[in-house]
């Protein structure tokens, strides 16, 4: 994960945006919404998300395991499920690449990137969660046949506004995933679904987006 002038980035967002980036509490998870599992010749892990719909959240989470197929390390984000669908459907439809640039500002080196900053306080200890998804990377070259999804927990301390200032340089979970195209179909197709049977079995769903 690229570094980035935190400060810079957080002076554009009001206080508004501040205050909702930071308050995320999820209480109960449904069942996974998407699984998939893969190997390579040096690695094998997952991605799993999960919907958290009362707070119009989605949990992502990417991990690594070991041959064996035991857990190494697991680091979660929670996104903003209608963002995070809107973004999706972006790339499905074929129109991200103009509504979501490469941002030097937010880290995103690549068109059709995504970025999401968020954190919380963990018994006085503040902890910084960052979800980021831009073309797949081998080198210095960058595939834009598939994504890489990254998921980071960063020592962090708090703005004024409440926002999460993350230390880059001081990182305490960092996991990753290579995600097709054909993948974030498929996931786009699901959580439009979901979002869809939520909104429909409880109309007053605004309220909480």
């Amino acid at each position: 994960m690229s570094d980035f002038n935190v400060n810079e980035f957080l002076s554009s967002l009001d206080d508004k945006d501040s205050q909702e980036i930071a308050q995320v509490t999820p209480k109960n998870y449904t069942s996974d919404l998407y699984k998939k599992w893969f190997r390579s010749k040096t690695n094998s892990g997952f991605l799993t998300i999960k919907p958290w719909f009362e707070g119009m959240k989605v949990k992502v989470d990417i991990g690594k395991t070991s041959a064996e197929g035991k857990l190494i390390s697991s680091t979660n984000v929670y996104l903003d499920a209608l963002d995070f669908a809107a973004y999706l459907k972006s790339i499905v439809i074929g129109s991200a690449v103009s509504i979501y640039p490469a941002n030097e500002k937010t880290g995103v080196p690549t068109n059709e990137g995504f970025a999401s900053y968020g954190g919380s306080d963990q018994n006085g200890k503040i902890i910084s969660r960052i979800f980021k998804a831009h073309y797949w990377q081998s080198n210095d070259t960058y595939d834009a046949a598939a994504f890489a999804w990254k998921c980071g927990h960063f020592n962090a301390k708090k703005s004024d506004t409440g926002a999460f200032i993350p230390d880059m340089k001081s990182p305490l979970s960092v996991d990753s995933i290579r995600v097709t195209r054909q993948d974030i179909s498929e996931i786009s197709y699901r959580l439009d679904l979901a979002l869809t049977a939520y909104a429909f079995a409880n109309n007053e769903w605004y309220e909480h987006s």
